[in-house]
């Protein structure tokens, strides 16, 4: 007798990293799940509307919504959003999953965030003690509800993303890759196995109850990340070490707010000062599968968008 689905939340689902759980879930679980898609606006949805999933409006910060959002839900991914209120919005999210009877919590949280030293490590620091605080408190469920249901949360802490490189897209053109590194190495991961790692534990939430995960890719250092984008893309890249306002400014140029571009040059920083070297990585451990190389990154994505310009 085939195994009976259970069905999760993806919220904000049109955000980076929800569509691309969402993407995950479909891809990979459609036999084990089925995905209600949450976003704030139904314009919004256009990436994902030709999925397989069930498309609903909400607002997180609207309680009054949230009744059919959460309604005959296991198990829910909150996008963390890359905003200065995003240590409320989260508490919020664990607070609504209680309140709403969802049994298990997921979120991306931050590299660092056990001994922070940036805003943005603070806030994730914040936001995981808050995710702690409230395991293990009884989900109010619509019946039969005796308080032997508890809350659980999963926390997924990521070194920064290979697609923050889209960034340095337009002088990885010029042949320059600029970053504020020095002779450091930076941790990254790519996006999608963030992703993979959320859509397996929504899949099989209980095998990861009140667990902390690390996200990484690889280590490299900035002549290492040059010489992989110039071997697997067929370019001339070389790197220069440049000066923190140099990056800023870069950021500010593309669009950045100046609260995101500061967090982002922060976590530069940080691993310019030697920090962020870890031990343990989760990835294989979740999904089974080594992380994807920087250099599978850069030829079957970066590439194509160089190629455009």
């Amino acid at each position: 007798m085939a195994e009976s689905k259970h069905s999760v939340v993806v919220m904000t689902a049109n955000s980076n990293t929800g569509t691309a759980v969402v993407s995950q879930l479909c891809e990979a679980f459609a036999d084990k799940v089925n995905v209600r898609a949450v976003v704030r606006k139904m314009g919004r949805a256009e990436d994902i509307e030709e999925m397989p999933i069930e498309i609903v409006t909400g607002d997180i910060m609207q309680r009054h919504m949230l009744g059919p959002v959460f309604a005959d839900i296991k198990a829910a991914y909150f996008a963390v959003p890359n905003e200065k209120d995003r240590v409320t919005k989260t508490k919020a999210f664990f607070d609504a999953c209680i309140e709403h009877g969802i049994e298990h919590g997921i979120i991306l949280s931050l590299l660092g965030a056990d001994e922070p030293a940036t805003e943005a490590q603070s806030q994730f620091a914040e936001i995981e003690a808050y995710a702690k605080a409230v395991a293990g408190k009884p989900v109010k469920l619509p019946v039969g509800d005796k308080g032997k249901v508890k809350f659980k949360y999963t926390i997924l802490r990521c070194a920064p993303f290979y697609q923050n490189f889209f960034a340095n897209l337009p002088t990885i053109a010029e042949g320059h890759l600029y970053l504020p590194l020095a002779a450091m190495k930076l941790g990254h991961v790519d996006m999608d196995d963030a992703a993979k790692c959320v859509a397996t534990i929504l899949s099989n939430p209980g095998e990861h109850a009140d667990k902390t995960y690390t996200l990484i890719g690889e280590y490299q250092a900035g002549n290492m990340l040059a010489s992989t984008i110039a071997m697997k893309a067929g370019i001339h890249c070389s790197f220069e070490t440049v000066p923190d306002e140099v990056v800023s400014e870069a950021y500010t140029t593309l669009g950045m707010s100046s609260w995101a571009t500061n967090n982002a040059v922060a976590m530069y920083r940080w691993f310019r000062e030697g920090h962020g070297i870890v031990e343990s990585n989760d990835i294989e451990t979740i999904t089974g599968s080594k992380p994807r190389k920087f250099g599978k990154f850069v030829a079957e994505t970066l590439k194509p968008l160089l190629n455009e310009m």
